[in-house]
């Protein structure tokens, strides 16, 4: 049998039957077909979800919608909706969105990346970079503050303030450290560093400026150069964006659909960050292939393994496997675990999901912030889409059932260890509670107002939700006797349930109290006159009607102003003086003929309010000056 050398320039030789030139024509055709191929099936698989987004859209009323899937190397991208309701332009595949909170997945790929080059160690305390940083750590000595415990929400600072996202008077240009300047106490930390989570805004602010203090320029520029851009990220940035200036980006909505545009806040490096459906694609495949670009190590793919699953806390020592570290949450939800973080910003709602040994992903985004729809519908769409197979629960034996297990000690009320935005902690207390109760067959957590979720144990000290796969409850006691109980990623600390009960009552009773005494007020005024200022009751009366009109006046403006020290906010925070100073005046007055007094309905009413006002000013909420 005869051989033959193959030659390019030699069209005329021939392979057996055929002409080199057929053969390479056949071949052609061959991978012209399978591309076809590849392509419909791909096309065929891709319509279903489609369909289903198009529908859960139209149910859940929201705008429009971009997402990408992430198939064991293939990046697929979708759009539905509406660009902007407004105007009724389309969303399109690659239409620019904000993605909220996702920015600290990307703001802690900067971190890392810095961690990688050796030019920080996540270990270092952060006082080593931010010598000036007025921070108040009581346990500095012996556990300062770290870059680990930033990036992992375990520091023991609070979230927010007001003002930090409500404000118009920041810019896209102002020092990062303009956060705490006007209010260093914002910089507390409230809990022993690295042993609970506790989501803050303000700590990625942090981190922002710590890569400012090692790289020597602004974040936004060292990131989307040196982060970005070798990733593939050619559409995505760090930098302030607003629809005013870039067309490509979807306008944001609120609620009732009406437009709202992007506006800069003081804690930008924590959730400002513009992208695109393609973009989400490209660096989640990145984060499936732990951290490589060409086959080199671009961030140490030990770090990219950590991403949600925390070591140091409380939870995780004690056997909680699932929670927050490096940027990236481990959530046990429909059935699956999987590595995720949520966004949303004015106008926008965002989140991915990962499945690292599927090597599959999603990113989906609305340009709707809605309080009423329910986002969880399409993660599970997408979570069927990719046939993310549901894991099996871990059901404790029934010689391990709850009652064998359970602590009565820890029945009763429980309350957030940290107030995520000061100075909420009156309104944690008392709104915010969960109440634990052994049921015998389960243990039942009830927050306050949500729905109830029945545990079983797993451990003597941990336990497990319906529908989990994982262990998702701890509890435990601490070095003074103290029951607290956590999820990883909220830890609730048990208090008697009498402080619940009439720090409520107090409020109650005051309110209503403030709302009768204004009726009898406007009612006396109309029917006495002049005569009516002689009362005792006229201080608390005028300085109460002074604190309705100051606080309608903030609560008319646009929500995006409160922040602001503008002319209502100062009001209000007069207004805020000048009650309880008006009301202890009237109690004077009150006093000075007590035994008749007493007998008097409007005496009771005052002295309700002033109770209520005692409770206000323990728990910092008066005076209140919406801009600290």
């Amino acid at each position: 049998m005869p051989t033959f050398d193959y030659h390019p320039m030699a069209e005329d030789v021939r392979l057996g039957p055929f002409s080199l030139k057929t053969h390479l024509f056949l071949s052609d055709m061959k991978v012209f077909l399978l591309t076809i191929f590849i392509s419909l099936s791909l096309f065929v698989i891709g319509q279903p979800i489609q369909n289903k987004i198009d529908h859960l859209l139209k149910k859940e009323a929201l705008s429009g919608a971009v997402f990408s899937v992430v198939n064991n190397g293939h990046i697929t991208c979708y759009s539905s909706g509406l660009k902007n309701m407004e105007t009724h332009e389309p969303m399109l595949k690659n239409t620019k969105i904000h993605v909220g909170s996702i920015t600290k997945t990307f703001l802690a790929m900067g971190v890392l990346r810095l961690a990688t080059e050796n030019r920080l160690d996540l270990d270092d305390p952060i006082k080593k970079y931010l010598k000036d940083l007025p921070m108040n750590n009581p346990w500095e000595s012996s556990h300062p503050v770290t870059i680990k415990h930033l990036l992992n929400h375990t520091a023991g600072l609070s979230d927010i303030r007001l003002w930090h996202f409500f404000s118009t008077e920041v810019s896209p240009q102002t020092p990062l450290k303009e956060f705490y300047r006007r209010n260093p106490q914002v910089l507390d930390i409230h809990v022993l560093p690295g042993t609970l989570f506790s989501y803050s805004n303000m700590g990625y602010t942090l981190l922002g400026m710590l890569i400012e203090s090692v790289v020597k320029e602004p974040y936004e520029n060292y990131l989307d150069k040196n982060l970005l851009q070798p990733i593939g990220l050619h559409n995505s940035t760090f930098h302030f964006t607003s629809q005013k200036e870039d067309k490509e980006l979807a306008m944001g909505h609120l609620d009732n659909g009406r437009p709202t545009f992007a506006m800069p806040i003081y804690v930008r490096p924590a959730g400002q960050f513009t992208t695109t459906a393609q973009d989400m694609g490209t660096f989640l495949e990145f984060v499936l292939n732990e951290g490589r670009l060409d086959g080199k190590e671009f961030i140490r793919s030990e770090f990219i393994k950590q991403f949600g699953h925390p070591e140091q806390t409380i939870a995780a020592k004690n056997g909680l496997k699932l929670g927050y570290a490096f940027g990236a949450l481990s959530r046990d939800r429909h059935a699956v675990i999987g590595i995720v973080h949520s966004g949303n910003t004015i106008g926008f709602r965002a989140m991915y999901y990962i499945f690292p040994k599927e090597k599959k992903a999603f990113f989906i985004a609305h340009n709707m912030d809605s309080e009423t729809a329910d986002y969880e519908v399409f993660n599970q769409a997408l979570i069927d889409n990719l046939h993310i197979h549901p894991m099996r629960a871990t059901v404790p034996s029934k010689k391990e059932t709850a009652p064998t297990l359970w602590d009565s000690d820890r029945n009763g009320y429980y309350v957030p260890v940290i107030t995520k935005i000061y100075p909420m902690e009156l309104l944690d207390i008392i709104s915010s509670y969960t109440l634990v109760e052994n049921h015998k067959t389960a243990i039942s957590i009830k927050p306050f107002l949500k729905k109830e979720t029945l545990i079983t144990a797993d451990d003597s000290q941990l336990y497990i939700a319906q529908n989990k796969t994982e262990a998702s409850h701890l509890f435990y006691r601490d070095e003074h006797g103290e029951s607290y109980l956590t999820t990883g990623i909220m830890t609730l600390k048990k208090v008697n349930g009498w402080k619940i009960v009439l720090l409520a009552l107090s409020i109650t009773l005051g309110a209503l109290a403030a709302s009768v005494l204004l009726l009898l007020f406007m009612f006396n005024m109309y029917k006495k006159k002049c005569n009516h200022f002689r009362s005792a009751e006229v201080p608390c009366s005028i300085a109460l009607l002074l604190l309705v009109f100051s606080g309608l006046i903030v609560f008319s403006n646009d929500i995006t102003q409160i922040g602001n020290k503008s002319f209502s906010a100062i009001l209000l925070y007069g207004a805020t003086i000048l009650f309880p100073v008006g009301t202890f005046t009237s109690i004077i007055q009150y006093g000075l003929n007590l035994k008749k007094s007493i007998k008097r309905f409007d005496f009771w009413l005052v002295v309700l309010v002033a109770q209520c006002l005692i409770t206000l000013w323990c728990y910092h909420v008066i005076p209140f000056a919406t801009w600290e």
